[in-house]
């Protein structure tokens, strides 16, 4: 049984005359979907589990990540099949997602679906269009660890940054600063928490403390592979 996530996206409580405000509410299994050499194609299961139609639309983007921002570009990699539907209450769509790649680099590539609702032509009917953006990585014929490399950085914008120097991502949660003193110090939210392959993110945090370049700090996180703690000194 794959993995899903029920989603659900509210109406703003709108109510008039001839106005209604809808929820859509459906179920997307799996939440990540990984391809590679040895397995090209896969499958992706939305239900619509509310009371009303609604139409989608599947589009595949190049992921890539540039200084702490994602950056998502169109591209021919992936095939998707159908790319546009509707579904009926109750009912369910098989969307089938095709690699196009001839070959598979030596690190691990990133891809993002992003499904999105039509709204009909119903101007009866308020409705508010959602967006999920969805994991695909295609894997090389030999899978390599993801490699951290983790600094903290003083100046104008203190910041944790993370380098992944491996060939597969890496998900990082929890990710907080410990100073000599025993406080803690967590950073902004990241929009996601992924480190693509070969990718540097900046993690900024703002204190009252002046972070001094020697200062010896430890560096927590929530990795894949389980907890990490990290001894190291403030740069530069």
């Amino acid at each position: 049984m794959f993995p899903y996530a029920c989603v659900l996206i509210l109406g703003l409580g709108l109510w008039a005359a001839s106005f209604a405000a809808h929820a859509s509410n459906f179920e997307i299994a799996p939440v990540v979907l990984e391809l590679g050499m040895n397995r090209s194609a896969g499958v992706i299961r939305i239900v619509n589990k509310d009371d009303h139609a609604i139409t989608l639309q599947v589009r595949g983007y190049e992921w890539t990540q540039l200084g702490n921002d994602d950056q998502l570009n169109s591209t021919e990699a992936l095939l998707i099949s159908p790319p546009m539907f509707n579904i009926q209450p109750g009912a369910a769509q098989v969307i089938r997602v095709v690699s196009r790649q001839p070959q598979v680099s030596s690190s691990e590539l990133a891809y993002r679906l992003l499904i999105d609702e039509i709204p009909d032509s119903d101007q009866t009917t308020v409705k508010f269009k959602f967006r999920i953006s969805m994991p695909v990585f295609l894997q090389p014929e030999k899978k390599q660890a993801p490699k951290i490399d983790w600094r903290v950085e003083s100046g104008n914008k203190q910041a944790i940054v993370v380098q992944n120097l491996g060939g597969q991502r890496t998900k990082l949660l929890n990710i907080s600063l410990g100073l000599p003193d025993g406080r803690r110090v967590a950073p902004k939210a990241a929009a996601n928490p992924y480190a693509l392959a070969g990718a540097k993110r900046r993690y900024e945090f703002e204190t009252d403390i002046a972070l001094k370049a020697g200062l010896p700090v430890k560096i927590y996180a929530i990795a894949d592979t389980g907890p990490v703690e990290v001894e190291t000194t403030v740069m530069p």
